[in-house]
């Protein structure tokens, strides 16, 4: 390149750089900053998050009374302890009857922190032992069959259920399809049954048979105690100390029919064992068996972590899937085994709540009808 044309670029460049230094904006004045004002960044300003309180995590122990199976204790305690590794779960099992005299007992010093199992009429008639709890998981779930409290909380649908030793019933040669089957003669002595002065169940189903008999005579349930004392007497004096005894009896031989929680006969169907469920054709009273924290109790939050837990989705689908039992939630399947009923399906019938709560000595007078019978 040539020396003439270098100087005349270097001329071009500097009268451009004269030009823009004329035209530029005159750099402001400076300003003392306010007293301690944050300096300035380019950062948006947002609001702060708020803090959100951690899940609560349970620790240390949790004592239950619980009035369900074996199968479903195992169940509880896996899960419980996949989730809440440092919180030592310990249950004690007992039918409803022995529980609630035990929590009424310990009333000063309770040894239990929640109770699991049992009907309406339990917890109706410990409502002074209990703790209120409204669980934030309850929006989930259907609404009790019994009505809505915060004294206690709905974990199960029940279906009361006859099971059937079918061998047994076939060599008797008569048809077992509802409570008027089981006045039968044929089945005098035959027919496993738990006392109802240690079993909530067992009131549960006599409550059952009164209200079916009274909705197919058209009368009152207070109409119908003769049929309750036929029924009674073809016990012939016989009945087991707790609940969990009379599907094992019915399914060993040991009777032909018996009484119980549906869930029980479908476990030992799934089993193997010769035995069906019957869904009285009279009428079954759809209930909830619940759970409830016991007033003044050594560890009430983990009692609430607890009932949040036995309610939600995952434990409501183990038990289902493992044992069998019908949930509170609309989102769990319930597939059973092969031709059982949905609970859509079944002969259902409201729940005598009002009843129910007008005859609190319901056991004291099932009492005196046995002693009455001999």
């Amino acid at each position: 390149m040539n020396k003439k044309l270098i100087a005349l670029i270097g001329v071009v460049l500097a009268l451009v750089m004269v030009l823009a230094a004329c035209t530029a904006a005159p750099a402001p004045a400076p300003t003392a900053e306010p007293a301690n004002e944050p300096a300035a960044t380019d950062a948006p300003e947002t609001p702060a998050e708020p803090t959100a309180e951690p899940a609560y995590v349970p620790t240390g122990k949790l004592v239950v009374y619980c009035a369900g199976s074996e199968d479903e204790v195992e169940v509880l305690t896996e899960l419980w302890e996949e989730l809440y590794p440092d919180c030592d779960l310990e249950f004690i099992t007992n039918g409803t009857g022995e529980l609630a005299a035990r929590i009424e007992a310990e009333a000063d010093n309770p040894q239990g922190d929640v109770l699991i199992g049992g009907s309406y009429s339990i917890y109706a008639g410990l409502l002074d032992y209990l703790q209120p709890y409204t669980s934030p998981v309850l929006a989930e779930c259907l609404p009790s069959y019994c009505g809505e409290t915060d004294m206690y909380t709905p974990m199960q649908i029940n279906v009361n259920t006859i099971i059937v030793n079918n061998q047994m019933v076939a060599d008797l040669g008569i048809t077992v399809d509802g409570w008027e089957s089981l006045t039968n003669e044929a089945l005098k002595g035959s027919i496993s049954y738990v006392d109802p002065s240690a079993s909530s169940s067992a009131r549960e189903q006599v409550i059952n048979m009164l209200a079916a008999m009274a909705e197919k005579n058209g009368n009152s349930m207070d109409d119908n105690w003769e049929f309750v004392k036929a029924f009674f007497t073809n016990l012939d004096k016989k009945m087991h100390s707790s609940s969990s005894k009379v599907p094992q009896a019915v399914a060993n031989g040991e009777y032909a029919v018996g009484i119980t929680n549906e869930e029980l006969v479908l476990q030992l169907m799934r089993d193997g064992v010769d035995v069906s469920p019957v869904y009285a054709k009279e009428g079954i009273t759809l209930r909830n068996s619940f759970m409830g924290i016991i007033k003044d109790c050594a560890n009430l939050d983990n009692a609430k972590a607890f009932v949040d837990f036995i309610i939600s989705h995952d434990v409501q689908q183990a038990l289902a899937d493992e044992c069998l039992m019908r949930s509170v939630r609309p989102d769990v399947s319930f597939s059973g085994l092969d031709n059982v009923p949905s609970s859509d399906q079944l002969p259902a019938m409201n729940y005598p709540v009002d009843w129910v709560a007008a005859n609190s000595d319901l056991k004291a007078r099932l009492q005196d009808l046995i002693s009455s019978l001999g």
